[in-house]
């Protein structure tokens, strides 16, 4: 592992405030630079940023940003998977807060300012926090906006049989560091790079989990960011494949480990999206959300065969 930027975690002389921003990478280096770029930017930049970058090597911009910038640290990660990258960023870090930024998700420019006071003016069962993120420069033509969560007002949310994706995804979202902690962070056996063939999952399987032991959310639209569309139409369906795989799984997890009731509903919630992307797709007649529901349909099945065969 190397480290570039302060010799020290670069939340060290931070840990008294709010939080430290993180964002996990690999071979994307024009997308984390552009994100970044807009933290730079912010009105009131002031907190900490983490890069877990698990490239093959750090792109040589990254490095010198990181040697100028005191706010910056870059730690270059031999292993794979986003689980992992998440999950190294938490140990290593000692502040109240840990936000999670996806390398394509650009924060609006008073997003910082925004989050410090939202964070700050949370009560203490409040253990995750997530903003707006809209989809930006979708191309034309036919399009699904890929991981958008629009929040209209503030909603604090709660309870085991709260739809996980209810209260945010890992495309912008801060967690109290002692909650993760509490958690046991994010499963490695899921998510983008998982060396089991899990390539999603990762982030409702942590949503479920923090639901179910009792913990509070708050949605707000105050914190407001954007989710690059950066993909074209005809890389849509296999992305969603592998998102309801990775869902698909995690349910059999659930069911696979005790948690019989939560399992299926969880799986069939799972049936759910693609019946729902299958009605869409009459209404409007889509070609493009025809073959995403066939696909969702086909993530489905294959994630749940993998799911019942691995020894969780």
């Amino acid at each position: 592992m190397e480290v570039v930027g302060p010799a020290t975690d670069v939340a060290g002389e931070h840990a008294l405030t709010d939080f430290t921003i993180v964002i996990c990478t690999r071979d994307r280096p024009e997308h984390v630079l552009a994100t970044l770029d807009a933290l730079s930017t912010q009105s009131d930049r002031r907190h900490p940023v983490l890069v877990i970058d698990q490239s093959d090597t750090v792109d040589d911009r990254l490095r010198e940003r990181a040697a100028t910038d005191p706010l910056l640290e870059v730690v270059h990660d031999d292993g794979r998977g986003l689980s992992r990258a998440r999950n190294l960023a938490w140990r290593r870090l000692r502040s109240t807060w840990v936000v999670y930024l996806d390398d394509d998700c650009r924060p609006e420019g008073a997003w910082e300012s925004a989050l410090a006071t939202t964070l700050a003016g949370v009560g203490s069962d409040v253990g995750f926090v997530s903003g707006h993120v809209s989809g930006e420069d979708r191309p034309a033509g036919d399009y699904l906006e890929v991981t958008a969560f629009h929040v209209d007002e503030p909603r604090l949310r709660r309870g085991r049989w709260t739809r996980p994706w209810r209260i945010g995804f890992g495309v912008c979202m801060a967690v109290r560091h002692d909650v993760i902690e509490r958690l046991g962070g994010w499963d490695e056996r899921l998510g983008v790079g998982s060396p089991h063939g899990f390539g999603a999952g990762e982030d409702m399987d942590f949503n479920y989990r923090f639901l179910r032991s009792g913990g509070l959310a708050l949605a707000t639209p105050t914190v407001r960011a954007r989710h690059q569309q950066w993909r074209s139409a005809a890389e849509l369906p296999s992305l969603y494949e592998r998102y309801l795989a990775g869902w698909s799984a995690f349910a059999v997890k659930q069911l696979r480990t005790g948690d019989r009731l939560g399992g299926i509903w969880l799986w069939l919630l799972g049936l759910q999206d693609v019946v729902r992307m299958v009605a869409s797709a009459g209404r409007r007649r889509s070609r493009l959300r025809a073959v995403v529901a066939v696909a969702k349909a086909r993530g489905l099945a294959l994630g749940t065969a993998r799911g019942l065969r691995f020894p969780w």
